[in-house]
């Protein structure tokens, strides 16, 4: 009997081992069949090492594979914002790799063939604009302009990195320029082959004009021109490049220029003189070419045979200015087109100290040619993420089962069972209770909480407490795409959803798994705060919108700077100095009403149920918002009415057709829209339009359409992206007896 109790005794540590072991294979095999998404790869140490650059937990991850057996060698990470970009080079047998955090803070990172990597900055360097409209390549160097003027305490600079050195100048300093340089730009062609030296324009706050050198000299300090008040741009521009030859000691006269016009062959450049000499003899004529600057003594020269390029094969040469000679490149280009080698993403890399030319092609492959022996080697990013299976991390093994049980808990439970025998069905609910809200909470804060509708169940036989752990199938949308989940659920009989229902979730992206979410996971809105005749201080525009105009306004109130992205319609704007009442909720400032301060009593507000029946994405985002469309189907008992609204939606809230929404509308305007909308329609022309304020971020308009020779009065908020003007002709819900009316569909939908 005792070996009977004692084998009893062994079966719930046998059974839970068993699942442990199950859930830490499930989640490796989860880890080999969706490995991360790779960017790019670069090859290194004459091709026996490979960098990929993937993402990571927290941004990207540099992964050094050693690339005769595929394994991993050393992981590094890498700050980085939403987009992800990088600016890359190679220098001292090494590759650069820049990236900026979500503070826009640059980081620069230099890492050998073993995978040791050294930070070059130590110091926070800003960078507001896009990492790769930020950063120029010349002969091997990276440059890095900041000039964000809309940042008081933000100062303009230039960062060099050369030889794996990075070196900064503030060029808001006082000795190096008169006033504060509010935007930089580089000069027409100003990093190409036929420019000596590079050349950036900069607007001072004074107004004036100043050339600044786009690299830095020997005291790491850029030449400056400042523009004379009675020069033309060109005139300074001539001046400038002329003082900048003399200070780097430059040789303007024998340079290299891409013919403008057919057959545009490669010829000998004189930028002193703006002469265009003879052709640059390469061994075989290259026409439609293009010219890659690759270090301070070659350069690559790239194309085709034919005149016609969709006629010829491609060729290329590595052109030494120094030696005059040409290396023959023509291996690497067997398997290229002439559309990739003039993508922007198609980069060479050759340091004039070493041998190999490498190539990166972004989210595709890389490679590197080898003169000496006349080899090519290349490797995708898809191939390289399938290396990914290979670390030891992702291998089942006893230790790694043992370092998962250390994570987890079952190993505790074990424990528990041989020491507190007595209380072990109380413990085990405890402890699977504490496990799966630990996990749950994870989920929580990496998931995206969205609405599903449940089109399966199925039982998968387990029980636990006598209820049925059920495997149901969700269905809901994601970035526009429809997905299918599989999630699994202990549901007692009684509280069992039928397939239909529908159901809140929490879908992490990168697992592509899902929760369900109960009303105590759903986080509760924290109490709104309205903030009372803030003034509009500063404006900042962005790309237009259909017939409006994406803008930032910046109010000030008590000291404090607020936010609010919105769009301006045609024959609105938005004043410096006009007052407004604000609304700040979850972390976010809104618009509540503006210009006519309308009154804030909430005893006529009503609020309904909406549910989104489509969505429209726009490409502006502002503060990590997305400007987004939604027609939003509004009920009251078994009346219906549709309205649009514009919102600038966060980026980690994910919204689909067929969520439901709460709306809050004014009692007697509703009521109004209803009675309108169960009489006449049809189009009018509106005559007159006149703006009082908004509510909310809608303007509110007083409209003059007319219709059969009648005139209507629309007294309505109006939605900003589609906008009225006059000529507009309008689909209007309208009653002839009172002369009221409203917009079912605008001009421009």
């Amino acid at each position: 009997m005792r070996k009977v109790g004692l084998f009893i005794y062994l079966i719930p540590i046998i059974v839970i081992s068993m699942i442990a072991w199950n859930d830490y294979a499930g989640g490796i095999e989860e880890l080999k069949n969706n490995p991360s998404a790779v960017h790019d790869i670069f090859y290194l140490d004459q091709g026996r090492k490979i960098v990929s650059i993937a993402d990571g937990e927290k941004g990207l991850r540099g992964m050094i594979y050693n690339v005769s057996n595929h394994q991993l060698e050393k992981e590094i990470p890498f700050v980085s914002n939403i987009f992800k970009d990088t600016a890359v080079a190679y220098q001292n047998k090494q590759l650069v790799v820049a990236t900026k955090d979500s503070n826009d803070v640059l980081s620069v990172h230099l890492i050998d063939a073993d995978g040791n990597s050294k930070q070059l900055n130590r110091n926070s360097l800003k960078v507001n604009d896009y990492l790769k409209n930020s950063t120029y390549t010349w002969r091997n160097r990276l440059i890095v302009i900041n000039d964000d003027w809309t940042n008081k305490n933000q100062t303009a600079s230039m960062s060099e990195i050369q030889n794996g050195q990075l070196h900064s100048v503030d060029l808001s300093d006082p000795s190096l320029l008169p006033a504060r340089p509010t935007s930089i730009d580089a000069s027409s062609n100003s990093f190409e082959s036929d420019v000596a030296i590079p050349m950036l324009v900069a607007t001072l706050k004074d107004g004036t004009s100043a050339y600044i050198s786009g690299i830095l000299d020997d005291q790491y300090r850029p030449a400056i021109y400042l523009a004379k008040a009675d020069q033309t741009s060109f005139e300074a521009e001539k001046q400038a490049q002329q003082q900048f030859v003399q200070h780097f000691q430059a040789n303007p006269t024998r340079l290299l220029q891409v013919e403008s016009d057919d057959p545009k062959q490669v010829r000998f450049y004189n930028q002193a003189t703006d002469q265009i000499g003879a052709l640059l003899p390469t061994p075989q004529p290259v026409y439609q070419a293009q010219i890659v600057l690759l270090n301070d003594q070659e350069v690559l020269i790239t194309g085709s045979t034919n005149k016609n390029e969709a006629d010829g094969k491609l060729i290329g040469y590595i052109y030494n200015e120094k030696t005059k000679q040409f290396t023959d490149i023509a291996p690497l280009l067997t398997n290229k087109t002439y559309d990739q080698l003039t993508n922007v993403n198609f980069t060479f890399y050759k340091e004039n100290t070493t041998t190999p030319l490498y190539y990166s092609d972004t989210d595709a492959s890389a490679g590197w040619f080898d003169p000496q022996s006349n080899t090519v080697t290349q490797m995708t990013t898809a191939e390289v993420e399938q290396w990914q299976g290979n670390d030891p991390a992702k291998q089942k093994s006893w230790h790694g089962f043992l370092a998962y049980l250390l994570e987890g808990g079952p190993i505790i439970f074990n424990l528990l069972i041989w020491l507190l025998i007595p209380l072990i069905l109380l413990i085990i609910p405890l402890i699977i209770h504490f496990v799966l809200r630990r996990r749950k909470a994870k989920q929580l804060q990496t998931g995206i909480v969205t609405q599903a509708t449940i089109i399966a169940r199925t039982e998968t036989g387990t029980y636990i407490n006598d209820q049925p752990q059920v495997r149901f199938t969700v269905q809901f949308e994601d970035e526009g795409v429809l997905r299918k989940l599989d999630i699994k659920k202990v549901v007692p009989y009684l509280q069992m959803p039928s397939i239909g229902d529908s159901a809140m979730i929490s879908y992490d992206r990168r697992k592509q798994t899902a929760i369900f979410l109960t009303t105590e996971d759903i986080p509760a809105q924290p109490p709104s705060q309205i903030l009372y005749n803030a003034v509009l201080q500063k404006i900042d525009t962005y790309d237009p919108v259909n017939r409006g105009q994406a803008l930032l306004l910046h109010f000030e109130l008590d000291g404090q700077t607020y936010s609010v992205p919105v769009v301006q319609p045609n024959g609105f704007h938005y004043r410096l100095g006009d007052q407004a009442n604000l609304i700040q909720i979850g972390g976010m400032t809104r618009l509540l009403s503006y210009g006519v301060l309308t009154d804030l009593n909430k005893t006529d507000e009503l609020t309904l149920q909406g549910e989104i029946i489509g969505i429209q994405s726009f490409p502006v985002h502002i503060q990590q918002r997305q400007l987004m469309l939604l027609e939003v189907l509004v009920t009251q008992d078994n009346q219906r009415i549709q309205k649009v609204s514009s919102q600038y939606v966060p980026a980690q809230l994910a919204l689909s057709v067929g969520n439901q929404l709460p709306v809050t509308v004014k009692q007697n305007e509703f009521q109004r829209d209803l009675r309108l909308m169960q009489g006449k329609q049809g189009s009018a022309q509106v005559i007159a339009v006149t703006f009082n304020g908004t509510t909310g971020e809608r303007p509110i308009a007083r409209i003059t359409a007319q219709r059969g020779g009648s005139e209507y009065v629309l007294e309505q908020s109006i939605e900003p992206v589609y906008g009225v003007e006059v000529g507009d002709e309008l689909w209007i819900a309208y009653d002839e007896q009172t002369r009221e009316a409203m917009i079912v569909k605008y001009a421009s939908m």
